[in-house]
């Protein structure tokens, strides 16, 4: 064991956590640790991070660990964010509560800010969610529409709460490899480790162990885990309204705002298919990789 590896690797993920803003725990840290596939003690670990505190590279307070140079204005904002998080939390229970009623539904995650506790007052419900092979369009269109009918989708007017329904695969097509940026994707990386799981029928298991090379630059990686008074489990799920799919794929491409259409199938921002719905037309895992690699050069480690 190279103790200037180890060292490097917490850097590294601080680094990142530093550009999606977020202070992790220290046992985030050591799940997330981006050691480039490299297996170390937690001892280790844990003598490295007291080094770089040592040093005034890092801080550790109140339970959380970040680079000094963001630490402050970061834990201000978390500290303001903590006040909604309850509030979001109900709201996204709520919504999970509804989407795991539906046979159709077999995974729902919560994802980004809210997932992570950071979330803004005024942002949105972030749900990333697995369906049935043969339902991804039919199952859109019916859970989409209530929402839409009750006022709950995100728009340009309204956020605060809303549900934004935006990535949808099957269970037919767990890997999310070829749903990276060309090379390296970093914030993919972290965004799939950090997702909230509020319903999983069994099929949580097989995506994670089909993502498993998205995941092989970090070897302390433990499969999520959320509440148990926190997931869902339905004594009674029923079958979604028959729509045939190819009408409602029809149907609902044809209400796509006029920018969603422009990016569709080009990259891996708007993914449109049989079995991923993938609607994310404002994108920053560019701006975010860019960052990031940015920052790790400053402080002399490799990306």
């Amino acid at each position: 064991m190279n103790i200037d590896e180890v060292r490097n690797a917490v850097i590294r993920t601080l680094c990142f956590h530093a550009v999606w803003r977020h202070l992790p725990t220290r046992v985030e840290l050591l799940s997330t640790l981006d050691s480039l596939g490299a297996e170390y003690r937690e001892s280790d670990i844990s003598a490295a991070v007291d080094g770089l505190s040592t040093e005034g590279i890092a801080v550790e307070r109140d339970g959380r660990i970040g680079l000094a140079e963001f630490f402050v204005a970061t834990a201000e904002a978390a500290r303001e964010c903590e006040r909604f998080q309850p509030r979001k939390r109900r709201q996204a229970r709520r919504v999970a509560a509804w989407l795991s009623r539906w046979r159709a539904v077999r995974f729902v995650a919560l994802a980004n800010t809210t997932a992570l506790g950071d979330a803004r007052d005024e942002g949105d419900l972030d749900f990333f969610v697995v369906v049935r092979h043969g339902s991804l369009w039919s199952t859109r269109l019916f859970l989409g529409g209530v929402f839409k009918l009750l006022g709950m989708l995100p728009s340009d007017e309204h956020t605060r709460d809303t549900v934004c329904l935006s990535y949808f695969i099957t269970d037919r097509s767990l890997d999310l490899s070829s749903h990276m940026l060309p090379g390296d994707d970093p914030y993919f990386r972290y965004w799939f480790m950090s997702l909230l799981p509020l319903f999983d029928d069994g099929i949580g298991e097989h995506l994670w162990a089909a993502n498993r090379i998205l995941l092989a630059r970090h070897a302390a990686v433990k499969r999520w885990i959320a509440p148990s008074d926190f997931v869902l489990s339905p004594a009674v799920r029923l079958p979604l309204p028959t729509f045939a799919e190819s009408v409602a794929r029809r149907f609902q491409i044809r209400w796509f705002p006029s920018r969603l259409k422009e990016l569709m199938n080009r990259d891996t921002r708007v993914m449109v298919g049989e079995d991923v719905l993938k609607m994310h037309v404002t994108d920053r895992r560019e701006k975010y990789r860019v960052e990031y690699e940015s920052l790790c050069r400053k402080y002399g480690v490799a990306p």
